[in-house]
């Protein structure tokens, strides 16, 4: 058997997923690659657009939203994009095919799973496509195509909801979450020991700022910390350009001669368990991945900003008090870091609400799924 994970770039939302299976595919004795969609189908220049699209949107949350939700409303957009795809992407989606000749296509972004699948059945190729939705809580309109095999959601919430978008029910399937595995597989650590491995102040209340894969979160949480001068440790992570660093360079600077408090950068890091490990608090943009991830941790996700797709993670968050929603109150982001900061005792009360998390999590489970679907079919 040999199968096919398609994502599309912009930050690691859709990659991680896509990486976790493929790899564990390849673990369970299936040849599987990984290909990004754009560059699949050689529309390499769509990509790039749809990237500075992307990114710029996320420079912009309070705008992104009145977008994204209309375009999420209106289905032109993917109808425009499986016209592309079937006029001008038909010879080489072929090629492709019969260089590799998949059994399956797994896809963790609309593009992908949508107009593949329109593509494979306007082309009378028997490939059976299973999507993931990577949003997890919900999934974006353009997700809906009743020519899927599979629809996987890992979310009662999100079942619900694309079963009321008008998803066939019979290919909606709840599926586990597939966890990067570094962090699935790593081995939980305290956070004393966790820090002592980081080179981080053992006993310094810490909290992960996290500014996302693509490096564009907001800094204001940041400097208003500082501003308070209270004993912790703020370690950012996140993917970073040139000019995202010299920006924290110089707020460290500024602060690291008079200051109480830390200021700890490392970027893009492949241990995402270690950090999980020694923070006391996660805060940043609501990244799906991170969420889960921290959730799967046991740490407290406090989010700053909230982009359209992701909105349904925050009412998660909030409905099973697995952290804050103050996307809207920056002041309430300040208020609530100092309380637990003041006394990091306090966050045990909120421990208990994890053991309870309708989740389930494993890139292998997910894979077997897909295997002995594949395999029902022959």
């Amino acid at each position: 058997m040999k199968g096919l994970c398609i994502y599309v770039e912009g930050g690691k939302g859709h990659y991680v997923p896509a990486k976790a299976v493929s790899d564990a595919m390849n673990k369970l004795g299936v040849e599987t690659v990984l290909e990004e969609f754009f560059d699949y189908l050689d529309i390499r220049w769509l990509g790039k657009l749809n990237r500075k699209y992307w990114r710029l949107s996320l420079r912009f949350p309070a705008l992104e939203r009145i977008f994204s939700k209309h375009n999420d409303t209106d289905p032109s957009g993917m109808n425009t994009a499986v016209r592309f795809g079937k006029k001008h992407c038909e010879r080489m989606l072929r090629a492709n095919l019969e260089e590799f000749r998949p059994d399956f296509i797994f896809a963790t972004h609309p593009y992908a799973s949508t107009v593949l699948s329109e593509m494979l059945y306007d082309m009378k190729v028997d490939i059976p496509v299973y999507y993931f939705a990577t949003d997890v809580f919900s999934a974006p309109q353009a997700a809906i195509c009743n020519k899927l095999r599979k629809f996987f959601i890992s979310t009662e919430e999100g079942k619900e909801v694309v079963k009321r978008q008008g998803q066939k029910e019979d290919t909606i399937t709840l599926a586990p979450f597939p966890l990067q595995a570094s962090v699935a597989d790593s081995q939980r650590l305290s956070k004393k020991e966790a820090r002592r491995k980081l080179s981080l102040d053992e006993d310094l209340f810490t909290l992960q700022l996290n500014l996302g894969g693509e490096g564009i979160g907001s800094l204001w949480l940041l400097k208003k910390l500082l501003s308070e001068d209270v004993p912790m440790q703020i370690v950012i992570l996140g993917g970073m350009d040139k000019s995202m660093l010299t920006r924290l360079d110089q707020i460290k600077k500024e602060h690291e001669k008079k200051g109480k408090a830390k200021v700890i950068v490392r970027g893009f890091v492949e241990n995402v368990n270690d950090y999980l490990d020694a923070s006391d608090i996660v805060a940043g943009r609501a990244g799906i991945n991170t969420i889960v991830e921290a959730i799967y941790a046991h740490r407290p996700f406090l989010i700053t900003e909230l982009v359209y797709t992701v909105i349904a993670s925050a009412s998660f968050v909030e409905k099973y008090h697995l952290g804050w929603n103050y996307s809207e109150d920056k002041d309430k982001q300040v208020e609530t870091v100092l309380y637990y900061a003041e006394d990091p005792k306090r966050l045990d009360d909120l421990d208990q609400y994890f053991e309870h998390v309708p989740i389930k999590y494993g890139a292998e489970a997910l894979s077997e799924m897909i295997i002995e679907d594949v395999t029902s079919l022959h």
